[in-house]
């Protein structure tokens, strides 16, 4: 069985989608949305749970379901400010593709639309060069999410969108012959949860952070003129008074000027950083789906910045019966752990924009598991909860936050 078909798609419940003025596409009424083509989902959503669905789909010989949702973070200083994240979900009857976009910068929504629009149909056409409805190997599959982001960069660059400082990262999970591919671009994550033998559902990462906070990530920037330092260490006004408990993540800087300040070191964009050593190359993993798989949460870093790796799994676990409720409840969660954070009431809140997938195998393939190491946890993954110290926006939306020139 190939990664791709000629059979007619599934279908599924979509949102029925038209353009604004600046290219983004917003969501309408619900429609029934053959795919016969790719097609990501997901727009810049204020927070509305009614945006939510449990979807089924059927891949090969595994059931799943599934459900999508984002949540527009908050900042003080910029109340209208849009959702960057955005996500995308497609699939017919021998591959799906999920995926979340983490746009940031002053342009970072229009980034992450960009790439959840063109990266898909990118994938397929990759594919299909491999052998389309033919057998393609793991490798080739690989070859094939690899170039298609690479491809996409570069499409990025060549666009009308400015993205000199800003950019999207990308992280997904593509299904196939009783399989999964993670890929990864930046600092969002792939959770699975696998069930252990004492029957408690157990986090494991399929992705590690592309951060400075990685010693092979910040080699590579620092080999290409880059300095890794945090904004306290460029600037320390940009400290207050009583900021100390804050995290202050390090960052990738121009040798010479406080720029860009990206707390990430691969993302889709980020022209300025790419100089830097900066890329959109992604990290993968393949591995069987056992049946002791029993789902995956794909996530920002909106979420994963204050809900452990264990937590995320958690919650959604416990809404097993509709992937909705999980998303719900894991967005719910993160809101509330930020004004925790943040130790403050909505109206003076500051919080990253928030999108989860969650996915839940129904009927795994019988297989034998594949001996596959599985990536270690970041070193930094919720450092700041072991510490008891605040997170500080990753992002900068623009050098104002700079005070210096």
């Amino acid at each position: 069985m190939g990664c791709t078909s000629s059979t007619p798609s599934q279908t599924l419940v979509a949102k029925d989608v038209t353009k604004e003025s600046n290219g983004v596409e917003k969501s309408n009424v619900e429609r029934e949305e053959n795919l016969t083509e790719p097609l990501g989902l997901s727009n810049h959503y204020h927070f509305n749970p009614h945006a939510a669905k449990t979807l089924t789909a059927k891949v090969g010989d595994l059931s799943i379901r599934y459900a999508c949702f984002s949540q527009r973070g908050r900042d003080p200083d910029h109340p209208h400010k849009p959702n960057q994240d955005c996500f995308g979900h497609n699939w017919n009857n021998s591959a799906a593709y999920f995926a979340v976009y983490d746009g940031h910068g002053p342009t970072g929504e229009k980034c992450s639309g960009f790439v959840k629009t063109k990266l898909p149909p990118l994938l397929k056409k990759y594919i299909e060069e491999k052998g389309g409805n033919d057998w393609v190997t793991t490798d080739d599959i690989h070859k094939a999410l690899h170039n298609a982001h690479v491809e996409c960069n570069k499409q990025l660059h060549q666009s009308e969108i400015d993205d000199s400082l800003s950019g999207t990262t990308s992280v997904s999970l593509y299904i196939h012959d009783g399989c999964m591919t993670a890929c990864n671009v930046g600092d969002s994550r792939l959770i699975l949860g696998t069930m252990s033998k004492n029957n408690e559902i157990q986090a494991l990462p399929l992705s590690k952070d592309h951060t400075p906070y990685r010693p092979d990530e910040a080699a590579r920037c620092k080999a290409a003129g880059a300095r890794i330092l945090s904004m306290g260490q460029i600037d320390p006004s940009t400290i207050g008074e009583g900021d100390e408990d804050i995290e202050d993540p390090p960052r990738v800087w121009a040798p010479d000027a406080p720029m860009p300040g990206t707390a990430f070191t691969r993302s889709l964009g980020d022209s300025v950083a790419e100089k830097l050593g900066v890329n959109a190359e992604p990290e993968l993993l393949t591995l069987v789906i056992s049946p002791t798989e029993r789902l995956v949460v794909i996530a920002s870093d909106g979420i994963f910045d204050v809900v452990s790796n264990q937590e995320v799994v958690d919650i959604c676990f416990r809404h097993k019966s509709d992937p909705a409720t999980a998303c719900i409840e894991l967005i719910n969660k993160s809101h509330k752990e930020w004004l925790l954070n943040d130790d403050c009431d909505e109206d003076k809140a500051n919080y990253d924009d928030m999108t989860c997938i969650c996915i839940f195998f129904d009927h795994a393939a019988h297989k034998d598991e594949n001996n596959v190491d599985l990536p270690q946890a970041s070193t930094h993954e919720n450092q700041q909860q072991r510490q008891g110290k605040r997170v500080r926006q990753k992002t900068l939306q623009n050098l104002d936050e700079m005070k210096v020139t």
